[in-house]
């Protein structure tokens, strides 16, 4: 196997996980399984508090309080996720890259996705949006074919 990649993990990607009707929850189980096996390439892992907070609340609405409950609580207590801090001028980054992508229609939260992993050198983001191929960012399992 080849050396270990950062990898940035996006809401939909969490959703998919801890939704089991989410239409892409088998392939986000099997790419989880396979960084977790050391089969696929892929370490440390990062996300953010963003994330977090749209992952409970997507969880919340589509799912329910349990399930939102239940990811937040997993994924804290994972030592396999490591939340990035935002700091004020990344914020910043993101509020000028946000505004110079006027004609996208391109959330908040994905352009911060994008500043943290230019930020800390992270080429891969696990995703199923088509959105991260606009910012630059490499999707797994969708670009890299991954867990297919």
């Amino acid at each position: 196997m080849s050396e270990p990649r950062p990898l940035f993990v996006d809401t939909n990607a969490f959703v998919a996980l801890f939704d089991a009707d989410d239409v892409h929850h088998d392939r986000a189980t099997s790419v989880i399984d396979g960084i977790r096996d050391r089969n696929l390439p892929y370490g440390p892992i990062f996300t953010s508090r963003y994330v977090l907070s749209e992952t409970a609340t997507t969880l919340l609405y589509g799912v329910g309080h349990r399930a939102a409950a239940e990811a937040l609580r997993t994924i804290r207590a994972s030592s396999t996720f490591n939340v990035l801090e935002v700091t004020a001028s990344l914020f910043e980054r993101t509020v000028e890259q946000f505004t110079a992508y006027d004609d996208q229609q391109i959330s908040f939260v994905d352009h911060l996705n994008a500043v943290l992993s230019d930020e800390f050198d992270i080429e891969y983001i696990f995703a199923f949006e088509d959105d991260f191929r606009t910012l630059g960012l490499t999707r797994v399992p969708v670009d890299t074919g991954d867990a297919m």
